[in-house]
């Protein structure tokens, strides 16, 4: 699995906001979704650089992350995270990928 790939699962696994039922969505899969938002945004990286979709029923959750240049002090990678879902939430962080133990925090 590609290493950008993992840190985004890790991202939604450690972030807590999807159920645990909820599958994700493949490009291919996103191109025919119902939702336009997913449509055209999942697989693509128009909007970010990276973007991973899940659904459950006909709930969906979108997660954005742009990778800052460099590390911080503590060799941690930074990242800008968006999060989009069916209900019109939204909300938009800074975090910080630890290289050393494979794991998230807020920045």
């Amino acid at each position: 699995m590609d290493p950008i790939d993992q840190r985004m699962q890790s991202f939604v696994r450690w972030y807590g906001e999807i159920p645990s039922g909820a599958t994700r969505l493949e490009a291919h899969e996103a191109q025919s979704h119902a939702a336009p938002w997913l449509r055209h945004h999942v697989g693509r990286g128009i909007v970010a650089g990276y973007v991973i979709g899940y659904q459950s029923g006909e709930q969906w959750w979108t997660f954005l992350f742009e990778r800052a240049p460099g590390l911080t002090t503590e060799g941690a990678e930074q990242w800008w995270v968006e999060a989009y879902d069916c209900n019109g939430k939204s909300w938009s962080r800074n975090y910080c990928y630890l290289l050393k133990d494979s794991r998230w925090r807020p920045a």
